[in-house]
């Protein structure tokens, strides 16, 4: 009887090629402003004053502070968590999860989880926004493109496209939406 060895190895090799392609990949539902607007718990305009990370079960989360600028949807929120990041010399990092950076503003779309409390970027990255001067002095809110499978409302595979809007024009939509209150 012939060992069976040569032929695991081969497949682990194979799953080994496979599995970090795999992993590595999130599919997103193609979130519309007015559907963020509608979904969020919580619209801000924000700089990132701080961060830190820890492990919440095992997972690593980013705990990002919030210095509130603006609220144009519910109660501002002293910070966002974001799954990955460093902590105990570990490293997670999750596919569609923004980087933010402390001392960037930005305009965030979030939710609060009811069951845990936890507030979240809605959409992963589709709900983060840099606010961005432009060389006239107007300000506008500009989303890369996501490097993640976009699906359409049919789960139709689209490709995401960057987006750049007004910040007065994002903030009267939120408002519209949410009947939030301005600070």
């Amino acid at each position: 009887m012939r060992c069976p060895v040569p032929h695991l190895a081969a497949v682990f090799a194979v799953l080994a090629s496979i599995v970090p392609a795999v992993l590595s990949a999130a599919t997103l539902q193609q979130l519309s402003m007015d559907e963020m607007n509608q979904g969020a718990t919580t619209v801000v305009r924000a700089r990132i004053s701080g961060s830190s990370a820890g492990f919440m079960g095992s997972t690593i989360y980013t705990h990002y502070k919030l210095e509130t600028l603006e609220s144009w949807k519910g109660q501002p929120v002293p910070e966002v968590l974001v799954p990955g990041g460093q902590a105990s010399g570990l490293r997670q990092s999750f596919p569609g999860m923004p980087d933010l950076l402390v001392g960037s503003e930005y305009v965030l779309f979030l939710w609060k989880s009811p069951t845990t409390g936890i507030v979240h970027l809605m959409g992963l990255g589709q709900g983060v926004f840099t606010v961005v001067r432009k060389p006239d002095g107007s300000l506008t809110a500009d989303r890369q493109r996501l490097g993640e499978t976009m699906l359409d409302k049919l789960g139709r595979k689209i490709a995401d496209q960057p987006v750049s809007i007004g910040l007065t024009t994002m903030k009267t939509r939120a408002l519209e939406a949410g009947a939030g209150s301005s600070k």
